[in-house]
């Protein structure tokens, strides 16, 4: 039996490199946001209160092609630094880093693995939590979640007392 699996080895794994070899290099972009500014009227709209979230950080996308050229998967990452954000309302500030990591394959699936947001409020603990992994299907449909996405699922309620109290 090792023998067997030796012979395929020796066969299958120079294919696999001569595939790779075949297909086009795989492209980086890096963008860097400044102060990206959002005002989210419809988050806390129950609390009469509207957040104004604000971004900085730098990310990347990297680009894999087959050996047509065509876009196989897409990764956007963090690059260099964290990419953070700032919610703040009613003269109150709570910051988040999310090192999420975005995917899009060839079937136009959009996957998102890792933490989004975790709002800690000092002395009371998370108040918005968005982490673990979600994939959704090309026209936008959840198909798959794990882990917990409090924004997602409407659970919003402690972020926004934070703000209103």
């Amino acid at each position: 039996m090792p023998k067997r699996l030796l012979a395929l080895a020796v066969i299958v794994l120079p294919l696999t490199f001569v595939a790779a070899a075949l297909a086009a290099p795989p492209t980086n972009e890096v963008t860097v946001v400044v102060d990206a500014v959002a005002d989210d009227a419809e988050i806390c709209a129950e609390f009469g209160l509207t957040i104004r979230f604000v971004e900085n950080g730098s990310f990347k996308i990297r680009t894999f092609y087959d050996r047509e050229g065509n876009v196989v998967k897409t990764i956007l990452s963090n690059f260099n630094q964290r990419f953070t954000s700032t919610a703040s309302a009613n003269g109150k500030t709570l910051s988040t880093n999310y090192p999420l990591v975005f995917i899009t394959d060839s079937d136009d699936a959009d996957i998102r693995v890792g933490l989004r947001n975790a709002y800690h409020v000092p002395g009371a603990g998370v108040v918005l939590l968005d982490a673990g992994r979600l994939v959704f299907d090309a026209n936008g449909d959840l198909v798959f979640e794990a882990g917990q996405h409090e924004l997602l699922n409407g659970d919003i309620g402690a972020f926004c007392e934070y703000f209103a109290s």
